[in-house]
């Protein structure tokens, strides 16, 4: 079976191309379980800033788009300033629909509904596969939840607003993505998703799709690795990953750090990965909160790789996740399959992830009197919180098992492609 996947990052060809992208690892992991099978050829399509000709690595076939909207400063700068959609780019889409016709897949998937690759439906007989990342629509109805708009506007500074990057932009540029991805997902006949969430969302946005289940492959070294600790450190460590998006949560972050602080002898540091201090939301919440985060005990750790990602969280001893809207966190999961005590918001698909008060806790995301509590709360009894640990791991192990999640995704590819020369 011939399969062609359009993706938001090159999966494994940023080795071969020397990219430095910490996102998108689990795409990586399950390009390499799917070559693994004889009976599947697979191809990635993928935008970028080069102009690259078509390549193979590691049994994939690659197609590299150009992106010409990349190409000038000068030209993003305008699109940004008119509310360019590029979403809408049909020279970028008769490209697409061009490497549809060179490879001829027997199926089509693509990975996210976000970027324009769902138009590609208008050109072809193919069948078409959309895998639910995040959902735009959604999430646009909490772009400023914790931060309220006339407060980010206001701290932004005024250099993304001369660059046409400031929020107000942003945001307009996002809820037409989101018109975008609505006219994409009520065309689709077939979604995979992994949330009571996104299912229930499918039902509005994608009406008339056929929605199966399928869970996704981690990245390899948290397989590998286990959260063994024996007691907690004397001064506890939390750690959160996290993306430089308002909705993320870092505000919640800093008010139950300065809560915990000043209001508790709670001995504690929280080391937030993702985050520096040249990220945007970083430099609104300082400038709105008038703090130094260091007296609070807040540790901005940047960027970092799996593996720095690992030393850290095994060294840990709570992992908090307190985003305003999610799907299916891959960091919580990852935190999960090491085994750590995980403390998540009750937000989007996290309780499809995690049984509170089994696998850990569920909080009410934005509440962080009840959080800074949950977390002296779960800190305070260790057995309970390496049981919660225990009991998440064995439940990431079966939901992420990789054979499993091949299975069945070879499945649905089967059942679909059956389905599609049957009609």
């Amino acid at each position: 079976m011939k399969v062609l996947w359009f993706t938001n990052t090159p999966c494994s060809a940023v080795e071969k191309l020397g990219m430095k992208i910490n996102s998108g690892g689990w795409l990586m992991s399950l390009e390499e379980e799917l070559n693994k099978i004889p009976e599947v050829d697979l191809a990635i399509c993928f935008y970028i800033n080069q102009d690259l000709e078509p390549f193979k690595y590691k049994g994939t076939q690659f197609y590299p788009v150009l992106r010409h909207s990349t190409n000038s400063k000068l030209g993003r700068y305008f699109s940004r300033l008119l509310y360019q959609n590029r979403n809408k780019d049909d020279k970028e889409i008769l490209k697409l629909v061009s490497i549809i016709s060179i490879f001829n897949p027997d199926i089509i998937h693509i990975h996210g509904t976000e970027e324009n690759f769902g138009f590609v439906h208008y050109h072809t007989d193919i069948p078409i596969i959309f895998s639910l990342q995040g959902i735009l629509s959604p999430y646009a109805e909490k772009y400023f939840a914790g931060i309220p708009f006339r407060i980010a506007t206001k701290f932004e500074g005024l250099i993304p607003k001369i660059l046409a990057k400031g929020l107000k932009r942003t945001y307009k540029q996002f809820t037409k993505n989101s018109e975008c991805e609505q006219r994409i997902m009520q065309d689709s006949r077939f979604i995979i998703g992994r949330t009571d969430w996104d299912h229930h969302v499918s039902k509005i946005l994608a009406t008339r799709s056929q929605y199966f289940y399928c869970s996704e492959i981690l990245r390899t070294t948290f397989y590998e690795n286990e959260w063994r600790k024996e007691k907690f450190n004397e001064r506890i460590q939390m750690v959160t990953i996290i993306d430089d998006v308002l909705y993320k949560g870092f505000e919640t972050i800093v008010n139950i750090a300065k809560l915990l602080t000043q209001r508790t002898n709670f001995s504690f540091t929280w080391k937030v990965i993702g985050l520096s201090t040249i990220s945007k939301s970083v430099k609104i919440v300082q400038k709105w909160k008038n703090l130094d985060f260091k007296s609070i005990n807040i540790e901005l750790m940047g960027s970092k790789n799996q593996n720095e990602v690992i030393a850290i969280l095994l060294k840990s001893d709570v992992y908090c996740h307190l985003s305003h809207i999610e799907n299916s966190s891959n960091s919580i999961s990852e935190a999960m399959i090491l085994g750590m005590p995980v403390i998540a918001t009750f937000a989007g698909g996290t309780s499809s992830l995690l049984e509170d008060k089994k696998e850990g806790l569920l909080v009410q995301e934005g509440e962080y009197y009840s959080i800074a509590g949950a977390i002296i709360e779960l800190t305070s009894n260790f057995s309970l919180a390496a049981k919660y640990g225990s009991e998440a791991r064995k439940r990431a192990l079966v939901r992420h098992d990789k054979k499993r999640i091949i299975i069945d995704l070879l499945v649905v590819y089967d059942l679909i492609y059956k389905k599609s020369i049957n009609t």
